[in-house]
């Protein structure tokens, strides 16, 4: 379960987050919407333990966000917005050094390793450091962090962006197979197909407040959702862009 009541974050005068309320139960894929800006990674970070909330109050797996506890740190997987890598670290030290953490035994952090660099195409580039890697095999490599020991709930910052397209398919498949056997999870994206694919409740943000919050629905596509709360941008033109 990920669940905030009045969430609020200020960054000065500014707003990030503001009074934010939503729940995520077990067996839910959440998508975050909203513009850049709109206060999605700001959110994520808060519920993850990342950042501490101004006002208001959030748990998540039955854990006070707030307590950056090992027991909590165990019952979640997070991509923030930064990816949090270790650039001297190789893609497969980064997630045998994260079993440790996670307490997992040798043989059980080597086959969840090779399976998760399998999954997202990362075998044959598993001793690049991650410094070296692109930003595709970065965010690839976070998403494989997060998942390492199993965590009951998933917050993950635009985990499509910047994925090939083979992999973005195959995670959205995953997510949507975690939740339906008991994880929730939260991730944020502008990749609003896959939304669809996977979805089963999506929540739109603007200027860092909750303008929609209901059920996916085969009948209204989060397109028509998104542009329904946030509205679209008029044609514009500059004149001479690629005038002669």
């Amino acid at each position: 379960m990920i669940r905030c009541t009045n969430l609020t974050k200020r960054f000065g005068a500014r707003a990030a987050v503001d009074g934010v309320t939503l729940e995520v139960r077990a067996g839910q894929v959440c998508a975050l919407l909203g513009p850049n800006g709109a206060g999605k990674s700001t959110l994520l970070r808060m519920l993850a333990g990342l950042l501490d909330p101004d006002g208001g109050s959030a748990s998540v797996a039955g854990y006070d966000c707030r307590a950056s506890s090992i027991a909590f740190r165990r019952a979640i997987g997070v991509v923030p917005d930064n990816l949090a890598l270790l650039p001297e670290l190789t893609i497969e030290e980064q997630l045998m050094a994260s079993a440790r953490v996670y307490g997992l035994d040798r043989r059980t952090a080597r086959d969840r390793t090779n399976d998760l660099l399998e999954l997202l195409e990362l075998s044959a580039v598993r001793r690049t450091l991650a410094r070296d890697g692109s930003h595709g095999m970065r965010k690839k490599t976070a998403i494989a962090l997060a998942l390492l020991h199993n965590p009951g709930a998933v917050m993950l910052d635009e985990p499509f962006e910047g994925v090939d397209p083979a992999s973005a398919e195959s995670l959205a498949g995953l997510f949507a197979a975690m939740a339906r056997r008991g994880a929730a999870v939260l991730f944020s994206s502008h990749m609003l197909d896959l939304v669809d694919r996977i979805a089963t409740q999506v929540v739109v943000l603007r200027d860092g407040r909750v303008v929609r919050n209901e059920p996916a629905s085969p009948t209204k596509r989060a397109a028509a959702l998104y542009f329904d709360a946030i509205g679209s941008q008029p044609e514009r033109d500059i004149a001479w862009l690629a005038s002669r």
